[in-house]
């Protein structure tokens, strides 16, 4: 079953949901339980997700409409967020056929490489706007516990995000039908 454009919303409005319940849970349960200098960015678990798991020509709206959705919870540049999503999601696409997601510990390492990516952009980035690599350097060592929690998480966003997206009939490919 091929999907047409008008039934991408659905799951894409749960997304959204999903993000915001997690982008809500890192934002005030957190510092409840004294963890405040760590925030789990979810946000780039579901920009990965779409990056290895859609074909769409749409998909660099996707990033902008979800970075755009964690800025309301952040005040970290949603640009910066949206170019290196972009940019990952690319390289997601001309190396899907290498990408092998059947185990639990693929998907963590694969996760975790392309974490580590978009933190290099993002830092590139970052360092070409500010000029200080003290704050890149400060940013890693916050990147890093991070990075490794939400790669063992992943599989399990995984699942979440592929009932989502399978619950509208979603197998990979946004034609029209004939």
């Amino acid at each position: 079953m091929r999907l047409k454009l008008k039934n991408l919303w659905a799951p894409l409005v749960a997304t959204m949901g999903l993000l915001i319940f997690f982008e809500i849970i890192s934002s005030t349960l957190f510092p409840i339980v004294g963890i405040q200098n760590y925030r789990l960015p979810f946000h780039i678990l579901i920009v990965l997700y779409l990056g290895f798991r859609l074909e769409t020509p749409y998909l660099s709206f996707l990033v902008l409409l979800l970075q755009y959705i964690h800025s309301l919870f952040s005040i970290e540049g949603w640009a910066l967020g949206t170019v290196a999503g972009v940019l990952i999601c690319m390289l997601c696409a001309y190396l899907k056929e290498l990408l092998d997601f059947s185990s639990k510990m693929s998907t963590i390492f694969l996760t975790f490489l392309f974490q580590s990516l978009w933190f290099l952009i993002q830092g590139v980035l970052l360092y070409l706007t500010m000029d200080d690599w003290g704050y890149v350097a400060e940013k890693f060592w916050r990147f890093l516990p991070e990075s490794f929690i939400l790669s063992i998480l992943s599989p399990f966003v995984f699942g979440i995000l592929d009932f989502l997206w399978r619950s509208v009939g979603y197998n990979g490919s946004l034609e029209e039908e004939v």
